[in-house]
Parts: C-alpha cells; structure tokens; sequence
C-alpha cells in the first residue's frame, strides 16, 4: 500500500466583505500555498464564503472570482457548500455561491454531495447549512440512506450549531446523538477549535482571526488518504492577542512589551486589567495605547467589563471600526448572525462627530 499523502484541504468561515478584502486574499494565497506545497488537489469549502446575507458587493464578487482562478492556475479543485452567510433564504438551495458553479473547476453544494476516491479510506460527505430548527434534520437522513459508504470511513463536514460546542447552549442547537453514525464529523460556524465531549465531533475552527474575542488557534485542516487530519495554524493573517494583567501589574515591562510588538504589523494586542475600582482608576490608559496597545478593557469583580474603543483618542472611530467593535460584541456573546445589524450598520460613511 502506497505510503498515506495529504489530499484534502477543509476551510471555512472566510467572511469575506466590502472592508477585509486584503484580509480574505492573503488568508486564500496560504491555503492555496499548502496545496502547492504538499501536492493537495482539492480544497472543501465548509460554508460562511461570505459574510453579508443581505447583498454582495461587486468588489466583494470580483475577489471570489479572482481567488477562484488563482486556484484554477494552481490545479486545485474547489468544493463549496454554502454556510447560513451565504444564503438569503436559509431554506433555499441556491445561494451567493452558486454565481460561480459554472468555473470548471469549482462544485458548489445543493443540499449534499459526497467527495471520494479509490485512493482514499474515508469518503467525506458535505452539506451547506439547512436550519437547525428547519429542514436540515431531513436533510441528514436523505444522505444517511443514499451515500453512506460501507467499507470505507464515513466523514461529515457541516456548518451547523451542535449542543456541547458553547458554554450557553441554544434552544435550537442539534443534539450531538443525531450524527453517531459518522466515523467523524468536521464542523465550521462557530469560529473556535474544539471537540465536542466523549463524540467524534469537531469544531475545525475558522480559517483566520476575525476579531479580539476569537482565540488564535486558526487555520486549515488537511485529510491524508488514511483517513487522518491535521490542523495547519494560519500564518498569513492578523493575529488578535489579549492579554489579562493585574492593575498593580501595569508598569514599565508591560509598556515595553506592547512597544517592542509595535513594528509587527501581524499582531494586535488587547489589554485586559483587572482590579478594583480605585486601582483601575489610577492606571494611564492613554499611555497603553501609545505603547501601542490597539484596545484597552478594565474589568472590574462583579462588575461588567468597562471597554474603550480600539485605540481611543489616538484613531478615529469611523463606520469601519464600529462595525468591528460590533462583531467582536456578538463573537464574545455568541450572536450566531450579526449580518442584520451590519446591515444597518454599513449605512454609517462617515466618522462620528463629522
């Protein structure tokens, strides 16, 4: 038996919009440099291509198609399933992705479709996003009955919300039971890497950083023909770093670590200070932001977390860094889908105050 390769790469929640269209690019070039480099012909796409549901910019479509025919250049086919971003109607089968399952070298997912190849001990089934609440239970058992593979390691790849992944469950999340057939299930749409208690379930995480309330642990998952996987970290894109001191901690060593991560443009630090009311008041935000600090949080016990601006008084807070402080709220309160109040929030063109 030929030695095990690497022949399949998973992404998802690439949310490319209007404002992080470089972001999105260079996050595309590292998993098409992966490919490259470890010979990967095909990449899976696991839903949220997109971020707004409302409508797409033509700047917006003309970096998917770019980053399509990049992919074309490279050899490397591409399989998208559509994620709850990337549909207007969540019930529907066609969605944003399907305004390009007409490159030859893209599939984009109705409901489901399972990749295979006779070099591979898994088949891996993958389905765009149905409700949870909705169609998608049905959905399942419809590919359950027709394309489970005997003989082979049967893996699911979704983009759906399953109870056990959050600590404050919803009401409407799947119960963890519903996908015990499957030798492993890969899940996208909550951004954060974990596995799901004593199940075969596995949240692969989105494939970059989005904002201060995601961990760092980001990137690609690749399959080898054997049926294993490895998580491949994201190196290309922004990082986000909090980190939690003491407010008597505050001192020359902290503004010094903040001013020697200044010439890295790769990474944004987030202060969190924790301390009573009196030591808070006594710490010189304005300082931490000119060591280079991109947010500063007070956190005070039994107390809600007293949060400034990114970069306060230093950076102007205009309708780009609203709409980032807004979805790093509903990432650290797990709003699901942000895309309405974005929405609404796109329409803001000029910096408060003008």
């Amino acid at each position: 038996m030929a030695n095990p390769s690497a022949c399949l790469l998973l992404l998802n929640d690439l949310h490319v919009s209007k404002d992080n269209i470089p972001e999105f690019a260079a996050n595309w070039r590292e998993a098409l440099d992966i490919c490259r480099l470890r010979g990967i012909p095909q990449i899976a796409l696991g839903g949220d291509l997109f971020l707004s549901r409302t409508a797409q910019t033509l700047d917006v479509l003309l970096a998917v198609r770019g980053a399509l025919l990049e992919a074309a250049e490279a050899g490397v086919r591409i399989t998208m399933a559509e994620g709850n971003h990337d549909l207007v109607d969540q019930e529907a089968i066609l969605g944003y992705c399907h305004v390009f399952d007409q490159h030859p070298n893209v599939t984009v997912v109705d409901d489901f479709l399972t990749l295979a190849d006779p070099a591979w001990d898994f088949v891996l089934h993958m389905m765009s996003y149905f409700p949870e609440n909705g169609s998608f239970t049905s959905k399942l058992k419809a590919l359950s009955v027709g394309s489970y593979k005997a003989g082979k390691l049967n893996y699911l790849y979704i983009h759906e919300g399953i109870r056990g992944a959050l600590a404050q469950p919803s009401e409407t999340e799947l119960p963890a039971a519903l996908f015990g057939d499957f030798d492993r299930v890969f899940v996208g749409h909550y951004h954060n890497r974990m596995v799901i208690k004593d199940t075969a379930i596995e949240y692969i995480g989105s494939s970059r950083q989005h904002n201060f309330g995601e961990d760092e642990a980001k990137g690609y998952t690749v399959l080898y023909t054997d049926g294993r996987h490895e998580f491949i970290q994201n190196k290309a894109n922004i990082r986000y770093r909090v980190i939690d001191v003491q407010a008597e901690k505050v001192n020359v060593h902290l503004t010094d670590m903040l001013d020697e991560n200044r010439g890295n443009d790769r990474c944004r630090i987030k202060v969190r200070i924790h301390g009573d009311e009196a030591r808070l008041s006594s710490v010189d935000r304005k300082k931490l932001y000119e060591a280079g600090a991109a947010k500063v949080e007070f956190v005070a016990p039994d107390a809600e977390t007293i949060s400034a601006p990114e970069a306060g008084v230093l950076e102007k807070f205009d309708s780009r860094k609203i709409r980032e402080s807004y979805e790093d709220f509903c990432s650290q309160k797990q709003v699901e889908n942000p895309a309405l109040g974005l929405s609404y929030l796109q329409k803001i063109e000029m910096p408060c105050g003008n």
